[in-house]
Formats: C-alpha cells, sequence, structure tokens
C-alpha cells in the first residue's frame, strides 16, 4: 500500500459568532485559516485530517506506505491524522484501535474562548449549555477584572457547571497569583487554575501557592513537574507519537491531564480516539472547533453533559463535507479575514479607576506593544475594575493624531 496522492486544502472558516470574531481578530492568537489533508492510496482508500498553524509538506508523502508514517510526529499533525483515518479504513478499525486499548467510550470537551467583554462570556456560556457543554476554558488577561468576569458567567450557568481559567504565566508570582487565586477560590463555578505564572522559574513559589489555593493548578507538560508538587495536572498536545509518550509519563506519577490539539471537526474525532486509550486523559479537551461556522463534516458530534462519544466507525469514524471545503476553500496566498483586520489601524483603551470619579488611561496601538509594557513592570495588572475599550480606525483628525503619537512611542 503507497500513498499516490497527497493535497493540502487551505480554508478560510468564519468564526461562528460576531462577538467571537471581534475577541479572536484583537488577539494573539490563532485565526479562521485551517488546513485539510487529503492522501489516497493505491489501493483505493482515502484519509483526511485536519490542522490550524504552520501547514505541513504533503509532496514527500507520495510514495510512502501510511501505516510506516503515522506515528511519525515530524510528518505534522494533519497529515497524522490523515495516514490513522486511512489506516483504520483498510483495517475495518478504529483509530483508537491502532494506539492503544480502549479504557473509556466518552471523553470530556471543553468550550473554549479567548478573553472577552463580561457581557460576552456570559452569552457564550449560554451558548455552550445549548450545545451540551458543561466546562469552559477562560483566557484571563491583565486588561481585564477576572473577578467580575467570573462573577457574571456564574449567573447564567448552573452550580455543577465549571471554569478552568487560564493565565498564560501573567499572574508573574506567587503573590500577586495567590491574591487573585483565593478570591477566585470563592467562585463555586471556578474548578481549575492553568499556568498562573511560569512555575519552572519559581518551583518553590508554586509549592508554596498550591498549599494556599483551594482549586487545582494545571501546567504545560514539562518532565520536571513530573517529580514535583507545583502543579496538580497537565495540558498535553502536540504530535501523536510525543502526546501519547507525555500521558503515560503523566499516568505512571497519576497525573490527569486534558488533551489540547486545536483544529476542526476531524482534530475534535481524534482528540476522543486518542483520549479513550490513555488513562489519565480525565479533564476536559480542548480543540476549540466550536469556534468555527463550520465543523466540516456532515454530521457534527454531539455533546452530551459535557462529554462526546468516541467514534466507533472505521479510521476517523466521521464523514468529511465536500461541500462545506469548496465552500470555504481559498488559495493559500489569500489572506484570512483576521490578517486583514489586522492591517488596519486601532486604538486599545485600557482603563481602571483612579481616585474618586477619575479614571487611570493607558492607550496602545496593539496587544503586543501592551504585553511589552506590562512584562517591564510599567503597567499593573488585574486590578479591580480594569476593562479594555477597542477603538476601531476612523477618519477623523482626532484618530489619526492620537494613533500618530502612540506609534511614534513605541507603543
Amino acid at each position: 500500500m503507497k500513498i499516490i496522492h497527497a493535497e493540502r486544502i487551505a480554508l478560510n472558516i468564519p468564526f461562528y459568532a460576531p462577538r467571537v470574531t471581534r475577541a479572536m481578530h484583537r488577539a494573539q492568537t490563532h485565526d479562521e485559516r485551517v488546513h485539510v489533508y487529503r492522501i489516497e492510496t493505491d489501493n483505493g482508500f482515502v484519509g483526511w485530517g485536519d490542522s490550524t498553524g504552520v501547514p505541513s509538506d504533503v509532496d514527500s508523502l507520495v510514495g510512502q506506505n501510511p501505516a510506516a508514517i503515522m506515528l511519525r510526529d515530524s510528518i505534522g499533525f494533519g497529515p497524522q491524522l490523515a495516514c490513522l483515518d486511512l489506516v483504520g479504513k483498510v483495517n475495518d478499525v478504529p483509530v483508537h484501535a491502532l494506539l492503544g486499548q480502549q479504557i473509556r467510550q466518552r471523553c470530556a470537551v471543553s468550550w473554549w474562548d479567548i478573553d472577552m467583554p463580561a457581557a460576552d462570556w456570559a452569552a457564550e456560556a449560554k451558548e455552550s449549555l445549548k450545545r451540551g457543554y458543561t466546562t469552559f476554558k477562560m483566557k484571563a488577561r491583565p486588561w481585564r477584572d477576572i473577578i467580575a468576569q467570573t462573577d457574571a458567567v456564574a449567573k447564567v450557568v448552573p452550580a455543577d457547571y465549571q471554569f478552568d481559567v487560564d493565565f498564560n504565566g501573567f499572574l508573574l508570582n506567587q503573590a500577586k497569583a495567590e491574591v487573585i487565586l483565593q478570591q477566585l477560590d470563592e467562585n463555586i463555578n471556578v474548578g481549575i487554575y492553568e499556568s498562573p505564572f511560569y512555575l519552572h522559574r519559581d518551583v518553590d513559589g508554586a509549592r508554596i501557592l498550591r498549599e494556599r489555593v483551594r482549586k487545582p493548578i494545571v501546567e504545560h507538560f514539562q518532565e520536571q513537574y513530573l517529580r514535583n508538587d507545583c502543579s496538580d495536572g497537565f495540558v498535553i498536545g502536540g504530535g501523536v507519537s510525543a502526546t501519547i509518550s507525555q500521558g503515560t509519563l503523566a499516568a505512571n506519577q497519576n497525573k490527569p491531564f486534558w488533551l489540547q490539539l486545536v483544529g476542526a471537526g476531524l482534530t475534535t474525532a481524534f482528540a476522543a480516539h486518542l483520549g479513550s486509550v490513555l488513562s489519565h486523559a480525565q479533564l476536559p479537551y480542548i480543540t476549540c472547533w466550536e469556534l468555527w461556522k463550520s465543523t466540516l463534516l456532515k454530521k457534527r458530534p454531539t455533546v452530551v453533559d459535557g462529554y462526546m462519544d468516541v467514534p466507533t466507525g472505521p479510521g476517523l469514524g466521521v464523514e468529511v463535507d465536500e461541500k462545506a471545503l469548496e465552500t470555504h476553500r481559498v488559495d493559500e496566498r489569500e489572506l484570512t479575514p483576521k490578517q486583514r483586520y489586522r492591517q488596519k489601524k486601532r486604538i486599545l483603551r485600557i482603563t481602571w479607576p483612579g481616585s474618586g470619579r477619575q479614571k487611570r488611561v493607558w492607550e496602545f496601538t496593539d496587544e503586543e506593544h501592551y504585553q511589552r509594557e506590562f512584562y517591564a513592570g510599567n503597567i499593573p495588572g488585574f486590578m479591580r475594575g480594569v476593562d479594555l475599550e477597542v477603538i476601531e480606525e476612523r477618519k477623523s483628525p482626532a484618530f489619526k493624531k492620537r494613533h500618530a503619537e502612540l506609534s511614534a512611542r513605541g507603543l
């Protein structure tokens, strides 16, 4: 069996709601671009995969046996999925049978959003409930009041709905993290804290923090965390073989984890297959597939009470919607809507209460500049009442003048 044709298909899939589009366009995160990989072998079988991020080469796949390369992380995540899908179909077995012994028939999955105004997060939480979710991974950022945000969302969800709050290190140190996390501890919906600060830079501080907060702390997998008490679990993702290896090491130390594999419907189906054979893949998985209007599948997998069933058909066990592929297909050189948005000008205005009725104000032209100033210690983070306003490009002289002033100062 050899691959006779390999294709990479570039797509621009719109985000499913205007509030998501606004937030994703502003933020330093992924965009509308999804790549789909289609491989065909000389025995007439076809395999599919999808991925986000840097596209993988497909020319080198031609002439190879997909069974020989399906666990080779170097070929890229999307091609790996396509190879696994095809090999599963050839052998009439689901992908999880190629990866190990299945130990669960359904897997927990989580809703995901970048930072948003509290009202938008609340609307997202309501939508997630409609779609069967019971967990919401939230990106906490220093220019928003995370206490007010989580309090607002708690008002629209049931008591057993969980927030997993990801700081991406923005709390900077143990002392600041302790202040914020102890406040969040009081919210019954808050379930897990991810990366409050870079734990490996202050192992002693990480231990102290775990002793002083009630909710679990998880961190992106590093072997050094296996033998210390810095974190209660992990975030694991990447190539198939690396993910399996890290998942096995985590299990040996009795550390639960969630899989973080960002993509559309094919990636989400694969996450369920992979998670079903990893004993400690017990925390709700992150694939971000609900961000986009299309899953690229003919039948959307359903989420019930926060879980999705592991597909049982051969290969990935899902059917690609080729009409959707044609609808969203673009030339790879075409910009995404986010890239076109980023070419325009805007002012980011961060405000927080001062004395009396006065407000403190900082303005920037891009989130990148804000982060630089924040890390330099020039701006406080996570102040009560802090908020971000995005002022889009205007033709007014006042906007042009202010934007030029900020740009001249490197802001």
